[in-house]
């Protein structure tokens, strides 16, 4: 069984417009559907030569090459404008801190509301002790007391 090889397509850039960096990535984009190879071809053109390796035809690689041409040197002229913000960003993130600033406390109580609260809670723990070191279970209210205490267990009635 001979196989046929597939015919190639040629792309002439001009390095004047694209940057071989940009022709070189573009062509990357494209490698999954045809072996490329790109040359120079005097001081202001390279040339990229498709070799389809599926079913795609050439023209098809040869516009898709050329749409991803277009779409890196947007994402060249991006990355270039952006460069300042990026070290910029890079050197914060690097950089150490010398300490995180001091906590501060933020209750929002002045310094007499937290004495008067600590003094209030003391006087609650020391009524807790109190009710525990009597022995009695103080529940006048019968609070604690569950249904079942309070009202007796369930009463089976039967209907006729």
């Amino acid at each position: 069984m001979n196989k046929k090889p597939a015919a190639k397509t040629k792309v002439s850039v001009s390095l004047k417009k694209y940057p071989i960096e940009t022709v070189r990535y573009a062509a990357h984009a494209v490698s999954c559907a045809a072996r490329v190879f790109i040359r120079t071809a005097g001081r202001d053109t390279a040339v990229a030569e498709f070799e389809p390796t599926g079913r795609l035809p050439g023209a098809k690689i040869a516009a898709a090459f050329r749409a991803e041409l277009a779409d890196e040197a947007l994402r060249a002229s991006v990355y270039a404008a952006n460069r300042e913000l990026r070290d910029f960003m890079i050197l914060k993130a690097l950089s150490a801190q010398a300490a995180p600033p001091p906590r501060q406390d933020d209750s929002g109580l002045t310094p007499e509301q937290e004495k008067e609260l600590d003094a209030l809670i003391a006087q609650v723990e020391s009524e807790i002790k109190q009710e525990a070191a009597s022995g009695a279970a103080s529940d006048p209210l019968g609070i604690t007391r569950t249904w079942e205490d309070k009202y007796g267990a369930k009463k089976s009635r039967k209907k006729n």
